[in-house]
């Protein structure tokens, strides 16, 4: 068992840490590094292969996935456009932050993160912004505390709650965890990711959200803290910019349906045919309504 954990975390750790920039299905693809003054935050880009105007387009996963979470939707959505996906602190290829994250900090390392990148209203302009769960905060957040980067948002399934629900998660998801010294500790994981994955999900693609969830054992709960502390409520009235809200009917059903409620002039699709697994099943429904929406 010890020696295979041990395979197991070699795999886990030993993701690259670089590749050069490949053309998939008519997207070119390349990853790069901002640095900041506590580690650096790793992006997934793709651009298409002529030129564009179109206003790129800004990803941000659910906890506790990379950017990776958004390749198929880049290949369907990234035709006609810029699309970065991010890692957040500790995620994915970034580095960890040194310290506890709340939205806001989150909301201000991705605001640096792209300004360095080369956008903003001093650069190339501002940028979209597409939210899946966790993103959906991250987003809004961004949009509300640096307005002048952000033109559009996009957010899919929202973790709108209560707040017996939001403390209920808090206390469950955000206590770190001491590291696994078994794989029983990681059969969660395995399960939801693998197991119990959506009909139609690949197993290659399940297995890499396991490795992903694995190699986040500790650094998802901080993400988790930030999120369920979050003032949603009172942020999503704040909101000033053009909005739309995916509503695919999982268990975020009704809280999406209830934060489209708060954000004035938001524009709701329900997608009663899609639950799980979206961004693998049907990418190119999102695809769709994000691009009518982004052309507007």
């Amino acid at each position: 068992m010890k020696i295979a954990y041990l395979v197991l975390a070699v795999l886990v750790m030993a993701l690259p840490r670089a590749e050069f920039a490949r053309a998939e299905q008519g997207v070119i693809f390349e990853r790069s590094y901002i640095s900041l003054d506590w580690g650096q935050v790793h992006l997934l880009s793709s651009q298409p292969s002529h030129a564009t105007e179109m206003t790129p387009l800004v990803c941000l996963p659910p906890n506790p996935y990379s950017g990776e979470y958004y390749r198929l939707l880049m290949h369907k959505l990234g035709q006609d456009r810029v699309m970065v996906a991010v890692d957040y602190p500790g995620l994915g290829r970034s580095d960890a932050y040194p310290g506890e994250l709340d939205m806001a900090l989150m909301a201000e390392i991705l605001a640096k993160t792209l300004v360095l990148a080369g956008w903003g209203p001093d650069a190339g302009g501002p940028v979209d912004i597409c939210g899946y769960h966790t993103g959906t905060f991250l987003a809004t957040e961004l949009a509300i505390a640096y307005p002048e980067l952000v033109r559009r948002l996009v957010l899919i399934g929202v973790p709108y709650y209560d707040e017996e629900g939001r403390s209920e998660r808090f206390q469950r998801l955000s206590p770190v965890k001491p590291l696994p010294e078994s794989l029983s500790e990681l059969q969660q994981d395995w399960t939801f990711a693998v197991e119990k994955r959506a009909q139609g999900v690949t197993l290659d693609r399940a297995f890499k959200n396991f490795l992903e969830s694995a190699r986040a054992y500790q650094s998802q709960s901080r993400i988790y803290s930030a999120v369920f502390q979050y003032p949603a409520q009172e942020r999503a009235r704040m909101l000033e910019h053009p909005v739309l809200i995916l509503n695919p009917h999982s268990n975020l059903e009704e809280p999406t349906r209830a934060y489209a409620e708060l954000v004035e002039g938001s524009s709701l699709i329900e997608l009663p045919d899609l639950k799980y697994g979206i961004f693998d099943l049907a990418p190119e429904v999102i695809a769709e309504h994000s691009r009518r929406f982004l052309a507007d």
